[in-house]
């Protein structure tokens, strides 16, 4: 868990494309317009989490700056693990 006494949060809970959209940077369009909302809004934090086994958008949310926290087991399903993944602003910008 984290905690700063003035800081905002901010969540991404659904981004998903549809399939056969899939692979024309639509994705990448979604997330880069999300960033750049929190970033606007000042957030300091953004936390997301992933299917382990979804690469491409695992390596979308890498490319972008987002770093794994930590790996929880069954958090989809009892066979379905997560990584929680974030992404800090730095305070300069």
């Amino acid at each position: 868990m984290y905690s700063w006494p003035s800081s905002l949060f901010a969540s991404i809970t659904k981004l998903a494309v549809k399939e056969q959209w899939r692979g024309k940077g639509h994705g990448e369009a979604l997330l880069k317009a999300a960033i750049e909302k929190c970033r606007t809004r000042k957030v300091s934090r953004i936390l997301l989490h992933v299917d382990p086994m979804r690469t491409p958008a695992l390596n979308l949310y890498k490319k972008h700056g987002f770093q794994v926290d930590c790996f929880i087991e069954g958090y989809y399903s009892s066979d379905r693990n997560a990584y929680r993944m974030y992404l800090d602003f730095d305070d300069s910008k």
